[in-house]
């Protein structure tokens, strides 16, 4: 698999219909999924497909960009070349021809064999459609047309979250949930870009094999960190440092325990605690709280008459009561 150099290798070449800047040899524009074509509007060439009417080279055997035969006899060059004039040379070919081929074709243009690139030197994550590299605030993949975030393959989860959102009286805040390869998560640098791990969805033969309510809680449990990352300052107050702990500790092997997130009645044991994943990282803690506060529609008398059967400690009703008063502050702010 090839690289194709760093970031400030990308370069705007014009601007979608909608206004979004674009990359070039992008198929699809990422805000309103508009079809491009680039042809041989510069006069580089003098050359383009008969079939995509994409710019190529007239000494190429193979278009590369859709893989049509535009071999020319006596025009074609019949040895492999590096980079005619108006391509460069990003890497050689993946099937050993030996020609070179510019970021981001589809198939050599001297054999035809189709090419595979690195998108993880220049992408923020991959299309759970294509895995091509995609950037977080695009909406459609630039390569495939797909929904890049992949909020459409689990949009029953997502309906699910938002109105239990709106019954706990949530203030909205700017989140972005994004289905990717890798460890659910919230990176506190991009506190409002929610991350699910693909593997629950991507691949499954049926949507009945998708774990719909897991990921429900998942989700929400994720939103707990960005709506914390979101408002970081109360962290810094007494209260939260009382009833949740110092967010500055350090995590420790948090990311090896195991929680069901489907679970919606309190854990028994810890005492202090409304799961064990909560006990091992005030973040966790928060995020535990966040989720069983919205997966019951903030309805504490209902939590507090569980808390009572199952021997809770007092700090874990104040936890409750805390979150539901700051919940109700942000709520009356303008």
């Amino acid at each position: 698999m090839k690289s194709h150099g760093g970031p400030g290798r990308a370069k705007t070449w014009r601007r979608c219909k909608c206004g979004r800047p674009l990359r070039r040899y992008w198929n699809f524009c990422p805000d309103c999924d508009r079809h491009l074509t680039w042809g041989d509007d510069d006069e580089v060439t003098a050359a383009e497909c008969y079939n995509c009417e994409w710019i190529v080279s007239e000494r190429f055997s193979v278009c590369p960009w859709c893989g049509a035969d535009i071999y020319e006899e006596g025009v074609s060059s019949e040895e492999p070349l590096r980079a005619p004039r108006g391509f460069r040379y990003d890497g050689r070919c993946d099937k050993g021809c030996g020609g070179g081929v510019q970021f981001p074709m589809a198939y050599c243009p001297w054999c035809g064999g189709e090419q595979a690139w690195d998108w993880e030197d220049r992408f923020e994550g991959s299309c759970p459609h294509c895995a091509a590299g995609v950037q977080d605030d695009m909406d459609w993949c630039p390569w495939c047309g797909e929904d890049a975030t992949g909020q459409q393959l689990i949009e029953r989860s997502l309906t699910r979250v938002r109105r239990l959102l709106i019954v706990s009286r949530i203030k909205p805040w700017p989140y972005r949930v994004l289905l990717r390869p890798g460890v659910s998560g919230v990176d506190p640098r991009w506190p409002n870009t929610v991350e699910i791990e693909q593997k629950y969805v991507v691949g499954a033969r049926r949507r009945d094999e998708i774990p719909w309510s897991m990921l429900v809680g998942l989700i929400v449990h994720e939103l707990g960190h960005s709506y914390l990352y979101d408002h970081w300052s109360w962290t810094r107050t007494t209260e939260f440092g009382r009833l949740f702990g110092h967010v500055d500790k350090a995590y420790r092997g948090v990311d090896r325990s195991w929680v069901d997130f489907e679970r919606r009645r309190v854990a028994t044991t810890p005492v202090n605690h409304v799961s064990g994943y909560a006990a091992t990282h005030p973040l966790e803690d928060f995020a535990e709280t966040f989720r069983f506060y919205v997966t019951r529609r903030g309805r504490l008398r209902e939590l507090f008459a569980e808390f009572g059967r199952k021997r809770k400690g007092v700090v874990v009703y104040e936890k409750f009561l805390a979150l539901d008063r700051y919940i109700a502050s942000q709520r009356a702010r303008r």
